[in-house]
């Protein structure tokens, strides 16, 4: 026989609060990014396309969102100099996504900014479990296939 019903709701509180404490968390994120001058959205496809270039199907997959909010969130990074589109040679249709310099920089001053804001929100004797929760959680998205978006690790 499986666990009492109230077994199985019990051990869901937790991760419940923590799906409340994420939304929450992306508010906070998305207040900091914009303190930047970048989006949260922004922010997402800068990482993915950190240190590589990527087409744009490829990116959409990356970041999660539909091709005309890529189009849209291209437009406002290429529009401020923070990303480029250049030619892919074997495909005449073909574009590949990079950031610029300014665009890598703007990326460095969010991630500044939101590791800063989080280890405000966080107490000392905390930051490292907190770290291991963190990079756990990214290792099994990356098991499933979901890149989390990750350069280097926040030093909490």
């Amino acid at each position: 026989m499986g666990a009492p019903a109230n077994q199985a709701t019990d051990s869901a509180v937790p991760f419940t609060a923590g799906i409340r404490l994420l939304a929450r968390l992306a508010r906070v994120a998305e207040q900091a990014c914009q303190q930047t001058g970048i989006s949260l959205p922004q922010y997402r496809l800068l990482v993915s396309l950190a240190g590589k270039s990527l087409r744009a199907g490829e990116l959409a997959a990356r970041v999660g969102v539909s091709r005309p909010t890529l189009t849209s969130l291209m437009d406002g990074l290429e529009r401020n100099g923070l990303l480029q589109r250049q030619p892919v040679p074997s495909d005449r249709r073909g574009v590949r996504l990079e950031p610029t310099r300014q665009g890598l920089l703007a990326l460095e001053r969010a991630e500044r900014a939101l590791t800063a804001r989080l280890v405000r929100l966080v107490a000392p004797e905390a930051a490292t479990r907190l770290a291991d929760v963190i990079l756990e959680l990214g290792d099994a998205l990356d098991r499933e296939g979901r890149p989390a978006l990750r350069s280097a690790p926040l030093d909490l």
